[in-house]
């Protein structure tokens, strides 16, 4: 008779021990990443809106608007966080190092997830892959407009005095590298003239020496340009976006007028660490959603010249590469190198 020895005990005792670290670390692992259910109990915090600008200026007013709506919304606080430098690209390094969980988001826009990242190669993030798109929430178009004393009152005449004077005409724009120069730059390549850029330390000072005639032409926000236009002091020549301006209904877009596509918008909206959980992301996307379409909160950002979007999260991620695409466009066609 062949018997079976029994087990040794030391064999037993260490298959017993394997089994239970396996089942500690499983546990550990079912705590720290948040569960189908995430959402149910989320946000049980504050949450931190990361803007990448100064206070004060329309990207931070647009931010502080859906901050104070969907917070309540949420029930929780929304904590708006400025963090500006490097044209709108150190804001989302802070989103970026967070924890993927919905309690750190950045109020991403032109400037930091598709203009910065052409100029700045060595970003320490990727636009798409570091981040989670909720939804792009608004945008807004450019006017261009010239001095009162120019002779070319219609943008069809504007090219044409361009193109009788190449590299003659300039535009102001808030620096090298900003939306404003980008934009003309577009422009430029678009319809093919030829102007000369003139940067500034901000958009202030382009429109002092435009208003004051030191300056041909600007790109900037209808809503801050609409006061000179309406008085006479400034031309408009066009809307860069693809439809007219509420706040300007009289003035054409430039594809309308030149027959050509042409868009070029500020636009922002909320993003999250790459890795959130999907469950998050659409209780976000949802609730900014509702938000947007209350008639008070859609009532200021019009008012502030935005046009109030409330895309899907799969829309802005679409709407991101696109944008990425067009300006790493502009800026390698112009040679534009930051470190």
């Amino acid at each position: 008779m062949i018997g079976v020895a029994p087990a040794s005990p030391v064999s037993s005792g260490s298959a017993t021990a394997r089994r239970w670290t396996f089942a500690l670390g499983a546990l550990v692992l079912a705590a720290l990443l948040p569960g189908p259910g995430a959402a149910q109990t989320y946000p049980a915090k504050p949450i931190t809106l990361v803007v990448p600008f100064a206070p004060g200026g329309p990207t931070d007013a647009s931010a502080r608007a859906i901050a104070q709506a969907l917070g309540p919304r949420l029930g929780q606080q929304m904590v708006v966080e400025n963090r500006a430098g490097g044209g709108g690209t150190v804001g989302p390094m802070a989103v970026v190092r967070a924890a993927p969980d919905g309690y750190t988001l950045l109020w991403a826009g032109t400037s930091s997830l598709a203009m910065g990242p052409a100029l700045y190669p060595k970003l320490a993030y990727d636009p798409i892959k570091s981040f989670t798109p909720i939804s792009q929430a608004v945008r807004s178009p450019h006017v261009l407009v010239g001095r009162g004393d120019l002779p070319a009152k219609t943008l069809p005449d504007l090219i044409a005095l361009v193109k009788s004077q190449p590299g003659k005409l300039t535009y102001g724009s808030a620096g090298t590298g900003s939306s404003t120069h980008l934009t003309g730059e577009l422009f430029e390549s678009t319809f093919g003239v030829d102007l000369l850029h003139i940067g500034y330390s901000g958009v202030a000072p382009a429109l002092n020496d435009l208003l004051g005639k030191q300056i041909d032409l600007l790109f900037d926000a209808v809503s801050t340009l609409r006061p000179h236009i309406r008085s006479g002091a400034l031309v408009p020549y066009g809307i860069t976006g693809q439809n007219r301006s509420p706040m300007l209904p009289e003035v054409p877009t430039i594809a309308e007028m030149l027959h050509k596509p042409f868009d070029a918008y500020s636009w922002f909206g909320l993003v999250a660490p790459a890795g959130t959980p999907p469950d998050i992301v659409a209780k976000l996307t949802r609730e900014l959603s509702a938000t947007l379409a209350d008639p008070t909160v859609r009532g200021q950002l019009e008012a502030a010249g935005f046009e109030v979007l409330g895309t899907t999260s799969e829309e802005f991620a679409q709407s991101i590469s696109s944008e990425l695409k067009k300006w790493t466009a502009v800026v390698q066609r112009t040679g534009i190198k930051n470190e």
